[in-house]
């Protein structure tokens, strides 16, 4: 969760938008500012005039003294109130009055003699005012409040909308090729090496994924040479080596002849795990796919390589049928059972082979009871030539090879291994293999 928020905290698009909503309401900020200051100066040199003049016209209707009947009959005929205070006290056409004192004068204003105030009370109702000696005529703005107060306050929150909505926009349209970026290169950190980033893009993002689609020609090329060279030493090797075994197979009986042939067989071993695992990492090669029942294929196993082992075996009592290359699966199994034999003590348990149904999967599991593997070494078990302790022989550690081979079997039936292992209790590989 940490890790998630922190690499939100740190992306672009999140600095971008972060940005962009800050913009923005500056931007909101400064034009409220403007069209309030642009109403305020339309208010003082167009509409302050006019409702001063008219407010003239009601003064000099109503009279003088004031005539509250009249004011009455004027303000139920403009849908508006009216105020008049004297020294026959106060009266409002609404029936309501409005304290004088409690008003906020907003500004001050002179026209030819007359001196008026534009006033609003604390709920915001909005007035003329005009005194004269001791009257005082109070005159409210039609609709004044209504149009400010809804300008205040959807006015700038529609602008802040609208401007994040086409911003977000432009903003993932302009970086939408970064998702197809890091998505081709997780697939080809997955070992897609044949995934390249298709962007019609002239900018700097099309030119990052030119080079991208370069350094991944590149990488290609390099391993489809490594590969073609070490099968060709691989091949060229079997030659000598043969010779070699026929050599020795003419000695006479003995210690050395003995070790010689192991010897041998050893590097014939290795020679024809590496050019399987070369021939699955090839696009041009293909599983020989067919109908097997694995639960058959153990027993096989188990009975022709380690019938001697006392291997424990698990099984459904019913057929478990995949379609799998045979050939291969059992160059899987055969190594994870060698390996199991081999890293079991003489006084531990034997090892231990189940087959189960999980889902959509067969799960086959091998499990030795050997003294297990530290846990900073289990991600790299299946990498070629890793061998937890690099001073071991190979007589009890092999070439570190095996469990490479046995991943790279996995994946190409799309299936996938996994090692879990303790120190003091033992191993178990688990493999699992779709139907």
């Amino acid at each position: 969760m940490n890790k998630s928020n922190h690499k939100r905290r740190h992306s672009l698009s999140a600095k971008l938008l972060l940005l962009f909503i800050s913009m923005a309401i500056l931007f909101v900020i400064l034009v409220g500012s403007g069209i309030r200051h642009a109403f305020q100066e339309h208010f003082k040199d167009n509409i302050q005039p006019h409702l001063t003049q008219y407010l003239e016209y009601v003064k000099a209707d109503i009279g003088t003294p004031p005539d509250r009947a009249r004011a009455q009959e004027l303000a139920d005929r403009m849908k508006i109130e009216i105020q008049i205070s004297d020294s026959n006290g106060s009266w409002n056409s609404s029936g309501q009055l409005t304290a004088i004192d409690d008003l906020d004068i907003e500004r001050d204003f002179t026209i030819d003699g007359s001196h008026f105030s534009h006033v609003k009370d604390k709920t915001d109702n909005h007035y003329l005012m005009a005194r004269d000696g001791d009257n005082t005529l109070l005159f409210s703005i039609p609709n004044v409040r209504d149009q400010r107060q809804g300008f205040k306050r959807w006015t700038p929150l529609l602008i802040l909308l609208i401007i994040l909505l086409v911003l977000y926009y432009a903003t993932r349209r302009l970086f939408s090729p970064l998702d197809v970026i890091q998505a081709g290169v997780q697939k080809f950190g997955a070992s897609d090496i044949e995934h390249r980033i298709s962007i019609n893009r002239k900018d700097e993002l099309g030119d990052l994924a030119d080079s991208f689609n370069k350094m991944a020609d590149d990488i290609q090329q390099m391993l489809d040479a490594k590969r073609q060279l070490l099968l060709a030493i691989s091949h060229e090797l079997r030659s000598p080596l043969t010779r070699t075994r026929l050599a020795a197979e003419m000695l006479d009986d003995g210690t050395n002849k003995a070790q010689i042939i192991r010897d041998i067989n050893e590097m014939e071993t290795l020679i024809e795990e590496l050019m399987e695992t070369e021939r699955l990492s090839s696009r041009h090669t293909k599983l020989n796919k067919a109908r097997c029942d694995i639960k058959t294929l153990i027993n096989d196993i188990v009975q022709t390589w380690h019938n001697n082992a006392g291997i424990i075996i698990r099984l459904p009592e019913t057929a478990v049928i995949l379609d799998i290359d045979t050939a291969r699966i059992k160059l899987l199994l055969k190594n994870l059972l060698d390996n199991a034999i081999t890293h079991t003590p003489e006084d531990a348990l034997p090892p231990e082979i189940s087959l189960s149904l999980e889902n959509t999967h067969a799960v086959v599991t091998v499990t030795d009871h050997g003294p297990g593997i530290e846990l900073q070494h289990l991600p790299k078990l299946t990498e070629p030539f890793y061998r937890v302790d690099p001073s071991r022989q190979r007589e009890t550690g092999g070439y570190g090879f095996g469990l490479y081979l046995c991943k790279m079997i996995t994946q190409a039936h799309g299936g996938r291994l996994e090692i879990e292992s303790k120190i003091g209790t033992g191993t178990r590989v688990v493999v699992k293999l779709p139907f």
